[in-house]
Parts: C-alpha cells; sequence; structure tokens
C-alpha cells in the first residue's frame, strides 16, 4: 500500500510545478530562454521528473524510470502552459482590433495606425502604450525572433511627407519595442508611403485600413 507520506510528497509536487507555471513571468521586454514554452516545459520536465521520481519509490518500482515517465508528463504540461499563454495573448490582441496570421513560419500582426498615432503626426498617443504592450507580450511567447517593423500611409499629402511620416512611425514602434527589452540587432523598420494599399484608396474607409502597422517575425535561426 503506498504509504501516505509518499502521497502527501507527490502531491506538493505536483502543485508545486502547477504554481510554478502559472505564475510564470509572461517575458514583458525579455527574450531568449524566458520563452513561456521553453521555459514552462523545462521546469516541468524538472518538477515532473521529481514527481515521477516519487511515485516511482511510493510504488516501490525504479526511480530512475519514475523519474523519466514524470519528465515527459511534466515537459507536456509546461508546453501546455506555454500553449495558453500564447492564446491568452493572442485574445488580447483581437480585443484591441488587431489582425493576427501566419504565413508559415512568419507571422504577421497588422495594427491600424489610427489607434497608434495622433493624425498625420508620428507621436505614440496614451492609448498606444497598452496596444504596443500586448503585441509585444505577444511576439515574446514565440522566443527570440527576428522582427521587421513597416508603416503604410494613405494617399493623402504628397509621397515625400508620406514616405517621411511612415517611417517615423515605423521608428517609433520600434523605440517602444526597444525600450522595453527587444535588442536593436533583431529589429528592422522602414516606412512604406502608400505604395502597398490593402483596401480602397477612394473612400475613407479604405484609407484607414492603409494607414497601418505591420510587424513581422519569425524564429532566428
Amino acid at each position: 500500500m503506498i504509504s501516505k507520506i509518499h502521497i502527501s510528497f507527490v502531491c506538493m509536487l505536483l502543485a508545486l510545478g502547477l504554481t510554478a507555471c502559472s505564475t510564470h513571468n509572461k517575458a514583458e521586454g525579455t527574450y531568449g530562454s524566458d520563452h513561456p514554452v521553453a521555459v514552462g516545459a523545462l521546469g516541468g520536465a524538472a518538477l515532473g521528473g521529481a514527481a515521477g521520481a516519487g511515485i516511482g519509490a511510493a510504488l516501490g518500482s525504479n526511480v530512475l524510470a519514475g523519474a523519466a515517465i514524470g519528465a515527459g508528463v511534466g515537459a507536456g504540461v509546461g508546453a501546455l502552459v506555454g500553449y495558453q499563454e500564447q492564446e491568452a495573448q493572442y485574445k488580447r490582441l483581437a480585443k484591441d482590433g488587431l489582425r493576427v496570421i501566419s504565413l508559415g513560419d512568419i507571422v504577421e500582426i497588422t495594427i491600424p495606425a489610427d489607434t497608434l498615432f495622433y493624425p498625420n503626426e508620428a507621436n505614440l498617443t496614451y492609448n498606444a502604450l497598452a496596444i504596443l504592450n500586448d503585441t509585444l507580450a505577444f511576439i515574446n511567447t514565440y522566443g527570440d525572433v527576428k522582427l521587421n517593423v513597416s508603416a503604410h500611409g494613405d494617399t493623402t499629402g504628397t509621397q515625400l511627407h508620406t514616405l517621411d511620416l511612415t517611417r517615423l512611425q515605423a521608428q517609433a514602434v520600434t523605440t517602444y519595442f526597444w525600450t522595453h527589452g527587444k535588442p536593436l540587432n533583431q529589429m528592422d523598420f522602414y516606412g512604406m508611403n502608400h505604395q502597398e494599399p490593402i483596401a480602397d484608396e477612394d473612400t475613407p474607409s479604405g484609407e484607414y485600413f492603409n494607414r497601418r502597422i505591420e510587424i513581422m517575425f519569425w524564429k532566428d535561426p
């Protein structure tokens, strides 16, 4: 019969594992090893391994075998927690009115420029800070990535003015990411004028969608 001590030990380890995963830093402004999937899996593997060892001892079986089984289970739990974190961040972006699509290994986030900037300016609004914070938190769930920021304008004003404006807007978004922990050597930014419209340029609603920030990122090999 499994002793109460062994059962308590296993339960304590499992509880610690779930607590460690659920309270893991959301990695705002950090990269690399802070990827929730990676850290959750490694942490889950370690705690799962310890719990598996306890189960093996309680059952009188091989402790190493129990640890190996527990490590596999723990890694799966950690990966699931990382996935859930990514899904939660995705829902925040959708609530902010952002579009997120996957293009193979590349993920693209589209943000209406009017939600980030004052009209015809490159100064971020107060509301933009929360949107960019949610955007960066979502990007961080992918770990260490390369990132391109491009700003697109509409057909109002001269092409030279729009090119300068979109370049400054892209730079403003990139600067925000940099001040919140994203290394400059992993980012590029571009002003795209209005040469790549995605909607009707002859209507106000179409031009609203054309004025946008596109953020594309992919894993750094």
